[in-house]
């Protein structure tokens, strides 16, 4: 039975980024397809759910450059 896995990913998240060679490893340990599903939550989630993108965020909720 082939294994697929429904990846739902926002491109621009810093999440994304430090969370996605660790997943595609896992998936291909595992013989398993992934189905790439990016989504938009700067367009669509953020203005529903009252959330901002991390570049409209206050200055201290944005990155410094250290590590906190």
């Amino acid at each position: 039975m082939a294994l697929t896995v429904d990846y739902y990913f926002a491109p621009n998240s810093p999440w994304t980024y430090l969370g996605h060679e660790r997943f595609a490893q896992i998936a291909k340990a595992a013989g398993a397809s992934i189905n790439v599903l990016p989504v938009d939550l700067g367009g669509k989630v953020f203005p529903v759910s009252g959330g901002l993108p991390l570049a409209k965020r206050a200055p201290q909720r944005q990155p410094t450059g250290s590590s906190n």
